[in-house]
């Protein structure tokens, strides 16, 4: 899953923290494989990048996520609404 989201540009350093510190919660969570936050400044941008093991796992933290105070923070500091996407790796043919 790659979520983007546009930071009002005031806002940017507090949304930026409050990412990174959302994103060490997706790191512990069961079948979370990796996440990454990726910031460019110059254009208010925050990425965020996670794997999941599976797509329960994802469901399963997203339900756990959406109750969270964190999130609705996260509104309140974006300029727009966040823009979640969702892909799979495709797998590799064997040798």
């Amino acid at each position: 899953m790659i979520i983007l989201l546009q930071a009002r540009p005031e806002e940017f350093d507090e949304l930026s923290a409050l990412v990174a510190a959302m994103t060490a919660q997706v790191r512990a969570y069961p079948g979370n494989l990796q996440a990454e936050v990726l910031l460019a400044r110059d254009r208010n941008e925050i990425s965020v990048f996670q794997q999941w093991e599976s797509a329960e796992a994802l469901s399963d933290y997203l339900i756990w996520r959406s109750g969270q105070e964190d999130f609705e923070r996260v509104h309140d500091l974006a300029a727009a609404e966040p823009d979640f996407r969702t892909y799979t790796i495709p797998l590799q043919d064997q040798p």
